[in-house]
């Protein structure tokens, strides 16, 4: 348990580390990049970009994570997985170069058709980064996979911020998009090559492609339920709302993306590790690892709601004000995402992917009346569908995701509880002091707000909440 501590441990201190330079860099360049571009442009992307993540989801059909799930690897497993991947890839391009007219007059937007197919490349470039990027998983080697993700990401983002400078428009996202693919595929190679000749067979990994097929199966409804509200807004409301809402929906969830992406890429394979250590490991490390994610979610996004009026005009300038009321609202429901995105790690790595699968059958069933009823009302009812239905989705979830590791929903709930409580008497204060204090200056009084956000949660953990800050300073010191 040591062993597999220290590598964690290491993994996160590795990809935390470096993602966070990463992101200070293009989370900079991103709000630049929305002060050039229109709301339009980021409507026309979003368009294209529903098909995209669809298909993205098959892109290996899972048999990625199968190679890091499994307890036992062999060469002959890997060059079928790797012959699998070529067909399926080689598949996927093909289907969506064919696809992309129809789907662009299904939007009535004729650019989408070459936008689609150009960034059709993504799925051949994932030919190249699959079995690399999972063997390095597998082997919790985080450090190179950091790195890799770092460069790509800062050459993407330079890319975009220099095509949107030049006014190319909607192709300064799909430009810094590709760049990003194409440095990764290349960057994986170079650290971590795989060379062996694919073999088109698939007699011996039935295993692993009933495990695959499951998550693949998950991922697409996983797909369903996260892009239903852009679908039914890009048809129902417009390009100029929906790029309102992908705005909002892009700037709330940033911090879901960013810390569930590091956390989830090292949990993954950390549970299925832990789960050959016996019973009882994986439910432990899951709720540190939940009260972990909510001291750090929960102020974030909260604070993120209450200062949202002052981020929106001084980041954004006043042609995004209309983004404001969601922003605030769908922040309030990312901490919940941001731990329901997470446990399924745990029922993922000790085998359990049918979990998650029906897990998401519920969450489908649930939302998607939800976006459509909201809809009706416009945007503003769209961001209410999340608060009102969202909730609901996550005590269903997570009372049977923890069934299988052996643990009750209150316990998650109790790890919750505390840095739930602080970050929202921290946001009440921080409405308050807007109110009892006014200033002038909307960028002054942001970083007042923030100032006061970060030191009355700090206060707060103190005094109701000491328990997670041993914790991480325990961690700090390993």
């Amino acid at each position: 348990m040591t062993t597999l501590r220290s590598k964690v441990l290491s993994a996160l201190a590795w990809s935390g580390g470096v993602r966070l330079l990463g992101q200070l860099f293009t989370w900079g360049v991103t709000l630049v990049v929305m002060r050039v571009l229109q709301p339009a442009d980021y409507g026309l992307l979003a368009m294209a970009t529903v098909f995209v993540a669809f298909l993205t989801l098959m892109a290996d059909i899972g048999l990625g994570q199968a190679l890091v799930q499994v307890d036992r690897l062999d060469e002959q497993r890997v060059r079928q997985v790797f012959g699998a991947i070529i067909v399926v890839d080689c598949l996927l391009f093909t289907l969506q170069y064919a696809a992309a007219p129809a789907i662009a007059d299904f939007y009535g937007e004729p650019r989408l058709a070459t936008i689609l197919r150009a960034l059709g490349a993504t799925f051949l470039l994932a030919i190249f980064t699959s079995v690399p990027t999972a063997l390095m998983s597998r082997e919790l080697d985080f450090k190179r996979q950091s790195l890799i993700e770092f460069g790509s990401a800062i050459l993407g983002s330079l890319t975009t911020l220099t095509m949107a400078l030049l006014d190319f428009g909607v192709w300064a996202l799909v430009g810094g998009m590709l760049v990003s693919h194409a440095c990764r595929a290349i960057a994986c190679n170079v650290v971590k090559p795989y060379l062996q000749w694919p073999r088109l067979s698939l007699e011996g990994v039935r295993g692993l492609i009933l495990f695959g097929g499951q998550m693949t199966a998950a991922r697409l409804l996983w797909f369903v339920y996260s892009q239903a509200d852009m679908f039914i807004a890009g048809k129902l409301l417009g390009k100029e709302p929906l790029g309102v809402y992908s705005v909002a929906m892009h700037l709330a969830s940033l911090p879901v993306q960013k810390i569930s992406a590091l956390a989830n890429q090292v949990a993954f394979p950390a549970f299925a590790r832990a789960n050959e250590e016996g019973a009882g490991v994986a439910a432990g490390y899951l709720l540190k690892a939940v009260r972990l994610l909510s001291f750090f979610s929960f102020p974030v996004l909260w604070g993120l709601s209450a200062a949202a009026p002052e981020l929106i005009a001084v980041v954004l300038g006043t042609k995004w004000t209309a983004a404001v009321l969601p922003l605030q609202v769908l922040a309030l429901m990312m901490p919940l995402r941001m731990v329901g995105n997470f446990v399924p790690s745990a029922t993922d790595g000790i085998g359990r992917a049918d979990v998650g699968l029906k897990n998401l059958l519920v969450s489908n069933a649930v939302m998607l009346p939800a976006f459509i009823v909201g809809s009706q009302s416009g945007l503003y009812g769209l961001c209410l569908a999340w608060v009102l239905a969202s909730p609901l989705v996550f005590l269903i979830n997570m009372r049977s995701s923890l069934g299988v590791l052996g643990m009750g929903l209150p316990a998650l709930l109790r790890a919750m509880a505390p840095p739930a409580g602080c970050a929202a008497l921290m946001a009440g204060a921080m409405h308050l002091l807007r109110l009892a204090a006014p200033i002038e200056s909307v960028a002054l009084r942001l970083g007042v707000l923030v100032a006061a956000g970060a030191a009355s949660y700090l206060l707060l953990s103190l005094l109701l909440n000491r328990g997670v800050l041993r914790e991480i300073l325990a961690l700090r010191r390993r």
